[in-house]
Parts: structure tokens; C-alpha cells; sequence
């Protein structure tokens, strides 16, 4: 390994909600390269406490990174889920497997959930319990980890944060494990729908989610089924089948939102609850759409549950139905750089959607992960395998990592010259690196995006003029961008010293329209930045005005 590997470090941004989160990579690498994060590449168990990039791990699966920056990883083979530290302090994971006290350090690796192969039960700690398997892996927005304990048939969540944020278990104890879905192998494996999540059964249930108002979505493998726990409310959308009777949305409760139980492919443009599937990981995207690796079909597939296609390189767009956006079913390779639905994709492992809403493939038995081009620039990815040069063009795909060798050859190289070896589950920090679960190299592997991204500085010279109640309020732009595109602003309106409600533009245009305010009142500005790290500090007050 060459001197990247040396370190991890923790580049940590402003203290504002949003910008917690801080990039985990070796100090010397650079845009488009490839790290290991954690493992050694040798299989086994050499403790915890210890320097991550020291650790040896067992055909790891999963992979998420939480708002503080930590890795979380699937240790698959050794039964166990882990951390590497990223940020400076624990935000609550409960910590074992050191050689004498757990204490958290920057670059370290520890175990947070597993202590030996089988099931010992729930509501104890984390860290004594038994697991068997685990695969998928997410956070949810509360902090927790969630995880699919696949050979228990189950998906359990570690509690991380102070109070249940309405998963259906009982007492809820910090530092504890529950079970959220499944009640462990039953003699058909699946037993219906709309009953309490707890009670039903999943059979080898394998990537899990979280979608945008906390509900938990599972593929459930064995079953050929992707199914959602009902935490909010109300429905955002999405078609249920699967019920005995009626399917109504009831929180705590589990339901059958793609896939029918049947193992194979029987087309597209059909109702996702009728198609035959074989889900291994899942996503879904800020619009509730859900993506599904298919694995065995060799494709990436969306339910529509939107009302209109954001972007999806398909034909045709009615909410319920399923569709294919990418890969043809042959389970090959043939190329980049040409429309997803037309290309070949080799038993699909993994499925993630970036901030721009492109969707990234673990193209598992290519060895490569690829993104499929839905925004209308590219964002900075380092593309490869296309005939000539590439260019990005909306709807195809692309290789983003991996030279479709299943094997390894280093570190501290491009990412697109980098080997992988079966890549599984894959994630994203807020920044936009990618974080890769490269099972058979026993590694968790990063590609570099974007260097540390820091709030922006604050907008310049703020002026308003006067309208019929409103303003308009022109700044110039602020001296820093902190490393990343200003994505938009915030404009605050004062009326006398008193902060009015913010108003957040969605746009990098220097100049906005404040409506609403009161006539003949005399009204100052203060106006925000904003980039992928989140808002920077308020500008100096501009002039007074007086509305008309």
C-alpha cells in the first residue's frame, strides 16, 4: 500500500446542521483516486480499537455513512457491523471488541452491533448480541442503524439516538438492538401483509433503506419482494399489495410494494406488486420512486410512485408500474457511454442515488460501479469505458470505478484503473465520494469526488430597493464558495431589529424578490449563502428601505 493509505483524517466543516458532515480519505489522495477506508484485504479478525486501515474484515457487504462522516460497514462474514471513526466525537454508538477500553479515535475501527453467529434476541446491547449474516445497511435520520440480519431472517436496528423515532418495538434503551421486521424463519417464509412489521416473515432479506420521511424499505430476497415498514403517518405513495382484504397504511405495520414472490422476469410497464423479481439492495430517490438492483434479471429497475418521471431514461410513466433503466438482461458487459436500458449490467449488488439524483449501480460481477447520467452536467465523476472519449449525455451510463478486473491492485490510483472484486452495497457522503463495499478484497474502498467542502462565505455588498410590498434585494457574490457550487440563498427581512421568516432560493441568481411584507414599513436584509455543506454566515444588513 503507498502512502494514502498511511492515515485517515477528519476534515471537519462549520458547526451548522447541515454541515456536519466531514470526508474520510487518506490525506495525500486527490480528486478521482481510490482509497481503502478499512481492511487489510486479508480475511479474519485482528480486533478493534486499532487503526482501520490495520483491520481485517470478512467479505464485507453493506456500506452507509452517517451526518457526522463515520463508515458503517456489514462485516458479513465475522457476523458483525462496524464503524470507522471519522468525526471527532462518538455520537452515541455503543462500542466493543477493543483490547481494554473502546475509545473513540479518529481512523479507528470498533464493532457497534455482533458478538458471535446465531440469534440470542433482543432489547440487550448491541454488542452482545448474536448475528447472523448481516448485508444491507443504512442510517436513518435519526442516527440509528439499521441493518438486515439475513440468516435470522430479520432486519434490526441498533439504537443510537435518546428516543424511538416510531420503529415497532418496546422499551427503547440507547446502546440496545430490536428488531424492526421479521420474526425469523417460519415454514413458507412469507405470511402476508398489513400486520405488524415484527410479526411477519422475511426470508433472507438483504439490502435495506430509508426513504425520505423515515420509512424502512427491505428487499426481502428469499420472498422476491420489496416491502416497506409504515413509520409516517400517511402513505407518500407507494401501491401495496400482499393484504388479506383491503391494504390501509397503518403505522408499525408491513406491506408488499414490488415483486409478487415469483423468481424470474415477466417484462415491464406492468404493476410493480404483479412483477417478478430478484431484489438485493434498494434506494429510493427524494421523489419516493423506488430503485431496485434485480439481480438475477441482471437489471436496475424504478416503481413509479411519483406522479411524473423525473428524468428515468424510460418510456412511458404510470405510478404503481415498474420499469427497467438499465441493463438488458444478458448479464454481460459491453460498454459505456451509450443509453442505460440498452447496455448490459452482470448481477447488480448494490443501488444508491446521488444528490443530483443519478443513480449508481454495484455492477457486482463486472466489477465495476457505474452511474446512470440524469442530471444535466456532470458532476465530477471520472468516467471510463467508453468508445473514445466520454461525454456525458443524459441517459446513458457509465463506469465511475473499477476496470472490470475482479481482483486488486492498489491504492492512491484513478479510480476508473482501480480493480474491485464483486463491489456490493455502495454509499455516498454529503460531499459526493463514493464508498464501496469490495467484498472479496475484504475492503471498504472510497472514490474521491470533491475535496472538503466548507459552508460558503458571506454574500457582498447587499442593497434593496422598494416595491408595493415587497423588495428586491441585489448582493454580489461572496469572496469564498467554500469548495463547492452555491447551489442558492437565504434572505432574511428585519423589521427593525426583529428577524422575520427566512426566505430559502432554490437558485445561484444574485438578485430575488421578497414578497409579502407590509406596506409603508421601513424593512433591512441580510441575505446567506448556501452550497452542498449547507448555509454560510448572514451578510452585513443591507440599506433601509420603505415599502410602497
Amino acid at each position: 500500500m503507498g502512502s494514502r493509505l498511511l492515515a485517515l483524517i477528519a476534515i471537519a466543516s462549520l458547526v451548522t446542521p447541515a454541515a456536519l458532515a466531514v470526508v474520510a480519505h487518506p490525506a495525500a489522495a486527490a480528486p478521482g483516486d481510490i482509497s481503502t477506508v478499512v481492511g487489510t484485504g486479508l480475511i479474519g479478525e485482528n480486533g478493534d480499537g486499532i487503526p482501520a486501515v490495520s483491520a481485517r474484515v470478512d467479505e464485507a457487504q453493506g456500506v452507509a455513512v452517517d451526518a457526522h462522516g463515520n463508515v458503517l460497514f456489514t462485516d458479513t462474514g465475522n457476523n458483525r457491523v462496524r464503524v470507522v471513526a471519522v468525526s471527532s466525537s462518538n455520537p452515541g454508538y455503543p462500542l466493543a471488541g477493543c483490547t481494554g477500553p473502546c475509545i473513540w479515535a479518529v481512523g479507528q475501527v470498533f464493532i457497534i452491533a455482533g458478538d458471535g453467529t446465531g440469534y440470542n434476541g433482543d432489547g440487550i446491547p448491541a454488542k452482545s448480541a448474536e448475528l447472523d449474516s448481516p448485508t444491507g445497511l443504512a442510517v436513518d435520520r435519526a442516527g440509528n442503524a439499521l441493518f438486515s440480519d439475513s440468516g435470522n431472517d430479520r432486519v434490526r436496528v441498533v439504537a443510537v439516538s435518546a428516543s424511538n423515532p416510531g420503529y415497532p418495538v418496546g422499551t427503547w434503551t440507547v446502546g440496545d438492538i430490536y428488531t424492526v421486521a421479521g420474526s425469523g424463519a417460519g415454514a413458507f417464509h412469507y405470511d402476508g401483509d398489513g400486520v405488524i412489521a415484527t410479526v411477519a416473515q422475511l426470508f433472507e432479506p438483504r439490502g435495506v433503506t430509508v426513504d425520505t420521511t423515515g420509512n424502512v424499505v427491505i428487499a426481502d430476497s428469499g420472498n422476491g419482494r420489496v416491502r416497506v415498514v409504515a413509520l409516517s403517518p400517511s402513505n407518500p405513495g407507494y401501491a401495496l399489495a400482499g393484504c388479506t382484504g383491503g391494504c390501509t397504511w397503518a403505522a408499525g405495520d408491513i406491506y408488499t410494494i414490488a415483486g409478487y414472490g415469483a423468481d424470474g422476469y415477466n417484462g415491464d410497464g406492468i404493476a410493480a406488486t404483479g412483477a417478478a423479481l430478484d431484489p438485493s439492495a434498494v434506494a429510493v430517490d427524494p421523489h419516493y420512486n423506488l430503485l431496485i438492483a434485480d439481480q438475477d434479471n441482471d437489471r436496475v429497475r424504478v416503481v413509479a410512485v411519483s406522479g411524473s418521471n423525473p428524468g428515468y431514461p424510460v418510456t412511458g410513466w404510470t405510478a404503481g408500474d415498474i420499469y427497467t433503466i438499465a441493463g438488458n438482461g444478458t448479464g454481460s458487459y459491453v460498454k459505456d457511454g451509450i443509453p442505460a436500458a440498452s447496455t448490459s449490467v452482470n448481477q447488480p449488488d448494490g443501488v444508491t442515488v446521488d444528490i443530483h439524483g443519478n443513480p449508481l449501480i454495484a455492477d457486482t460481477d463486472n466489477n465495476r460501479v457505474r452511474v446512470i447520467a440524469m442530471s444535466a452536467s456532470d458532476p465530477g465523476y471520472l468516467l471510463s469505458g467508453c468508445s473514445g472519449t466520454c461525454r456525458w449525455t443524459v441517459g446513458d451510463i457509465y463506469t465511475v470505478a473499477g476496470d472490470g478486473t475482479g481482483a486488486y491492485n492498489g491504492d492512491g490510483i484513478l479510480d476508473t484503473r482501480a480493480q474491485l472484486d464483486r463491489p456490493a452495497g455502495i454509499a455516498l457522503d454529503t460531499h459526493g465520494n463514493v464508498y464501496i463495499a469490495d467484498s472479496l478484497n475484504s475492503r471498504i474502498r472510497e472514490v474521491q469526488l470533491s475535496a472538503a467542502v466548507t459552508v460558503p462565505c458571506a454574500p457582498r455588498v447587499v442593497s434593496a430597493s422598494p416595491g408595493k410590498s415587497r423588495a428586491v434585494v441585489h448582493w454580489r457574490l461572496p469572496s469564498c464558495n467554500g469548495g463547492a457550487a452555491i447551489t442558492g440563498y437565504v434572505v432574511t427581512p428585519y423589521l427593525k431589529s426583529a428577524a422575520l421568516p427566512a426566505r430559502t432560493f432554490r437558485s445561484p441568481a444574485t438578485a430575488q424578490t421578497i414578497t409579502g411584507l407590509t406596506a409603508k414599513k421601513t424593512y433591512r436584509f441580510k441575505v446567506a449563502a448556501r452550497n452542498s455543506a449547507g448555509p454560510g454566515p448572514s451578510s452585513a444588513f443591507s440599506n433601509a428601505i420603505t415599502t410602497k
